[in-house]
């Protein structure tokens, strides 16, 4: 309740016609007080009876056309900044430039007649009672409304600590808990020293916790509800002690957002969040240059296949925060696709947004959304992509992962798109599943088209690049929303192996690259990503359950049951020194993959296509392994046909 009454009392301002009304009364009354003030000391002599009501006349002309101009009456008062008051200062100097016009032409019709020395020791009074008044109506505004706010406050009983071990970090928590739908007094807490201790940091109180019952303590004298992470860094920091100890306690644990997530071009903070798990993963967020971005992408159709997908329907909304000119959202699936439509449909009203649904399979298809759109850009994200199904479904992964990019970049060869963007895979490295190697085809083909493209061999100048992934957090399908729902049935949460580990990215990072890679992509380039340390999965579930405030082996067990078909104990690295060469940013590779003549991969794709035809899974796997020597199943029955 009290959290709805502050957050009323916070969004209302005093109407601007107001405060516009108030200055402009107290800069006419400045005028007749610098009046009177000078007069008391000079004692003017057969002063006009009516130079009061030409006093008044001017000063209110004057202040209306300084006030007008610059608009003080148009900020949130209780919010004043130095921006304000010199603005303040302008309307001074501005309304006394003007009555000083005014006076002199007063005074050349006698009716007002003071030397000048005089006049304009009266208007510089003007200028500075003026001043003062209006800066005395904001004070006087800023005070009142912290007084009514403290009275709002007094009753609150809910309190969050925001951690934080520095003024930076306390101004930032500060910030972003003003701005949210509730009222927490700011207790803040670090991360220093052993033992409990209690000081005041930019005049907030500063609890130093060294054990949980010194957290225990803090949580139960004060009422504290929840806890605030300034930064991304600070919540992994200590994923392993205070998380736990709010887990244990049921406090809430939130993050503050960082500058990325904030709307361009809004001044409105975005919501505390709670972390989420992929918070924690221990790696640095990558960071793109968003003005090469918006400059390679600016005006253009751009089309985005799997856009209903989880990297698909992220890049769109991402695309979405770049003035193109227009976007095509392509996908299959006619539910999620609804689904992306109507969230999206009256985002960046300017771009026109087209939803289309179609199979990339379909050559016809491709052909008139191309003919009719003429994409600039193409960011190809359409693809099968869960291991184990495709395992059982080789002729599926053929026909949408090889000969559907096939259809996607023939066509943007032949309607003249800029730049064809293929979103790939970390298990197209050295594959071990018939999902892995079907994008590792689907790149070798897009790489010998471009690499003809630039020897001549074929015309065009569509410039053809791949991004490679490791595995996107919270994608549809993947391991934590599987957790999640494990944890909320009551367990047990299934991993395959003790033993297996990860390389993990977020959605948001996954998309980055993607756009990162399209501006820096000129031909026949697979670009791939540092993804830091690897996770183990049994290490992922285990905190999982930390942060849904249960306990291991007691709340909810962890069950292995062995690897699925096509799956590896450990990926393969993207980056290093063997398999990349570094690129101008710290965190993208180059990767260095044998180059393939476009004939003879035309001539071995035309032997895959005769396989798929016949539906027979082990024909088909076998010529894949052809095309791709370093296919080797793991854990599959077409292990037999390796060599």
């Amino acid at each position: 309740m009290f959290g709805r009454l502050f957050a009323t009392f916070q969004d209302r301002y005093v109407h601007k016609s107001i405060i516009f009304a108030i200055d402009g009364v107290a800069s006419v009354a400045s005028t007749l007080l610098a009046f009177l003030f000078t007069h008391l000391v000079v004692r003017f002599e057969n002063l006009d009876s009516a130079i009061y009501l030409y006093l008044l006349l001017f000063s209110f002309i004057a202040s209306f056309i300084s006030i007008i101009t610059l608009k003080t009456y148009a900020v949130a008062v209780r919010h004043t900044t130095i921006i304000e008051v010199g603005k303040l200062i302008g309307v001074s100097i501005f309304k006394v430039g003007i009555m000083l016009i005014f006076l002199f032409a007063l005074m050349s019709t006698k009716r007002f007649d003071i030397p000048f020395l005089t006049l304009l020791v009266m208007e510089i009074v003007d200028a500075m009672i003026t001043l003062v008044a209006l800066t005395v109506i904001r004070t006087a505004v800023s005070f009142v409304y912290k007084i009514m706010l403290k009275k709002i406050t007094a009753s609150a009983t809910d309190r969050v600590l925001v951690y934080g071990d520095s003024v930076k970090a306390v101004s930032a928590g500060m910030m972003v808990i003003k701005s949210a739908d509730y009222i927490f007094e700011g207790y803040m807490v670090i991360n220093q020293g052993s033992a409990f201790s209690k000081r005041t940091l930019s005049g907030y109180p500063v609890f130093t916790i060294g054990t949980e019952r010194n957290f225990e303590y803090i949580v139960d004298k004060y009422n504290i509800k929840g806890v605030v992470f300034s930064s991304y860094d600070d919540a992994r920091n200590e994923q392993d002690r205070l998380i736990p100890y709010c887990t244990r306690h049921g406090i809430s644990v939130m993050v503050s957002p960082g500058v990325s997530e904030i709307n361009e071009g809004s001044a409105i903070m975005p919501p505390l969040r709670e972390v989420k798990i992929e918070d924690l993963l221990g790696r640095e967020q990558v960071e793109i240059n968003m003005d090469e971005i918006r400059s390679f992408l600016t005006d253009k159709v751009v089309m985005v296949t799997g856009a209903a997908g989880s990297i698909g329907s992220e890049l769109c909304r991402q695309l979405l925060k770049i003035p193109i000119q227009k976007l095509i959202l392509f996908d299959a699936a006619e539910t999620p696709m609804n689904d992306v439509m109507i969230e999206l449909k009256d985002v960046a009203p300017r771009i026109e947004k087209k939803f289309v649904i179609g199979d990339v399979r379909q050559r016809p298809k491709m052909e008139y959304i191309f003919k009719r759109y003429q994409p600039n850009v193409v960011f190809h994200a359409a693809a099968y992509k869960h291991v184990p199904m495709m395992e059982n479904n080789p002729v599926e992964a053929v026909n949408t992962n090889v000969f559907g990019t096939m259809n996607v970049a023939n066509m943007s060869l032949e309607f003249g798109v800029e730049k064809f963007v293929m979103v790939s895979t970390d298990k197209a490295v050295n594959p071990a599943n018939v999902m892995g190697a079907s994008k590792r085809i689907a790149e070798i083909y897009t790489q010998s088209l471009s690499r003809a493209i630039a020897e001549g061999k074929v015309k065009g100048s569509t410039k053809f690049v791949t991004t490679r992934f490791g595995n996107v957090l919270g994608s549809n399908g993947s391991v934590i929303p599987l957790f999640k729902k494990q944890i909320a049935a009551g367990g047990p949460i299934t991993v395959t192996d003790p033993r297996i580990i990860r390389y993990f990215m977020t959605i948001p990072e996954a998309c980055r690259l993607v756009l990162e890679a399209a501006t820096m992509g000129k031909e026949d380039e697979i670009f791939v990503f540092d993804m830091g340390e690897p996770v183990k999965i049994a290490d992922l579930a285990k905190n999982m359950i930390t942060l849904a405030g249960l306990e291991l082996d007691k709340d909810i067990k962890i069950q292995y049951v062995g690897l699925r078909p096509g799956e590896k104990l450990y990926e393969e690295l993207l980056s290093n020194e063997e398999n990349t060469v570094p690129t101008v940013h710290k965190k993208i590779f180059l990767a260095k993959v044998r180059k393939y003549d476009y004939n003879d991969v035309k001539l071995a794709l035309d032997k895959l296509m005769e396989a798929t035809m016949t539906m027979d899974k082990e024909s088909t796997v076998a010529q894949m392994k052809e095309i791709v020597p370093e296919f080797k199943s793991c854990n599959s029955r077409y292990g037999r046909l390796d060599k």
